[in-house]
């Protein structure tokens, strides 16, 4: 028997306790980013209880998304409007600073996707 001997980056494994606990967050924030579709996280069922799993694509956005809000004091409709704007105009200039890098890091994330419909 050959076994794996890494993790696919887009395999969900991380449970909402440690991938806040790594970022330095409460669970509260992270379901708050999925409530509000800055993220969608792999849902599974064990008995009656319903777990969400975040994948190291996961993780490395939402590292993304800590620095324009920590950091850059940027609010979560303003970053949706941003990934908007950047999503239906991919060549877009970014600015050459950190909130630019940062930017640029998501749109080559697979997580991003158009989060504001009707913009």
């Amino acid at each position: 028997m050959v076994l794996k001997n890494k993790f696919e980056k887009n395999e969900p494994i991380l449970t909402t306790s440690i991938v806040a606990e790594r970022l330095g967050i409460t669970p509260d924030r992270l379901r708050t980013y999925d409530t509000e579709k800055l993220i969608n996280t792999q849902r599974v069922k064990t008995g009656k209880v319903q777990k969400r799993l975040y994948s190291l694509y996961d993780v490395e956005w939402l590292q993304c998304l800590r620095i324009l809000v920590k950091d850059h004091k940027m609010s979560i409709s303003s970053i949706k409007i941003l990934l908007q704007i950047l999503y239906k105009n991919p060549s877009i200039i970014l600015p050459k600073n950190e909130i630019g890098e940062v930017l640029h890091e998501m749109t080559i994330n697979p997580n991003f996707k158009p989060v504001v419909k009707n913009f």
